[in-house]
């Protein structure tokens, strides 16, 4: 959180993940979906058109507003756009992170998150009969069908809603390690879980997205490993078949040897 004194009244500017809870990222995502094309284009694809300066402030200006408590008319008309330590570009630039997503070097993953100092943790793993665990083993098809959908749905930035983060940890981390799946539960915490910080909520995003991967990679692994296996019984079966034909051969030319002396 960054403390700005203007004309001697302090402002606060929530510059950090930690400062931002999924609610309050709504409105930004908002923003972001309503972009006019030069501008998203500026932004996300680089685009080397020449921008209006003049629009860019605005943007800037706007962007600002949605992370601060500084009123609008401070920011136009008291700030100085640049070269100074509390100006537009300097505010701009401490919240500009807000147009992507955390990363992992910014968030360390976890499969806990805590909310007004109550612990959820992520699904627990179960070990079959075999002894090979099995991730989120303790979910069931519901669990799985719909944090897998709203995942895809949160990767689009088309479609992306914050709500969905919130709705995914919602039914993947529970307080309780004996909890049913329930949808009314499940609706109660996903609205209580809009306040978490995008900290909390993306150390459970995180660690679920990890677990998965390290999941995908290792039925790879297995799948290979199997046709590998498989490959190596059909080479021995075939050895075997032509060491048999091998023998037969000179057992029967031993037979038409023997009769033909």
């Amino acid at each position: 959180m960054i403390k700005v004194t203007i004309l001697e009244k302090e402002y606060k500017v929530r510059n950090d993940w930690q400062d931002n809870t999924i609610n309050q990222l709504e409105k930004p995502q908002e923003y972001i979906n309503n972009l006019p094309k030069w501008l998203e284009s500026y932004i996300y694809k680089g685009s080397e058109t020449p921008v209006s300066e003049s629009k860019l402030l605005d943007f800037y200006i706007d962007w600002i507003e949605l992370f601060s408590d500084i009123p609008r008319n401070l920011l136009e008309e008291v700030l100085a756009v640049k070269d100074e330590e509390n100006s537009i570009v300097f505010l701009f630039d401490s919240v500009s992170k807000f147009l992507g997503e955390p990363t992992q070097e910014e968030i360390e993953p976890n499969d806990t998150i805590t909310l007004r100092g109550t612990k959820y943790t992520l699904i627990e793993s179960v070990k079959t009969a075999g002894g090979i665990e099995k991730l989120l083993g303790g979910a069931t098809y519901k669990h799985f069908s719909e944090a897998n959908a709203l995942a895809h749905l949160f990767q689009n930035k088309n479609y992306r809603k914050w709500e969905y983060i919130a709705r995914i940890t919602a039914i993947l981390f529970r307080a309780n390690a004996n909890e049913q799946y329930n949808e009314d539960t499940i609706d109660r915490r996903s609205k209580e879980f809009g306040k978490l910080t995008i900290l909390e909520a993306y150390k459970g995003y995180f660690f679920l997205s990890n677990s998965l991967n390290n999941l995908q990679k290792s039925t790879l692994i297995s799948f290979q490993e199997n046709q590998v296996n498989q490959l190596t019984v059909y080479r021995k079966l075939l050895l075997k078949v032509y060491t048999m034909k091998l023998k037969l051969m000179n057992l029967l030319r031993k037979v038409f040897t023997t009769k033909k002396a």
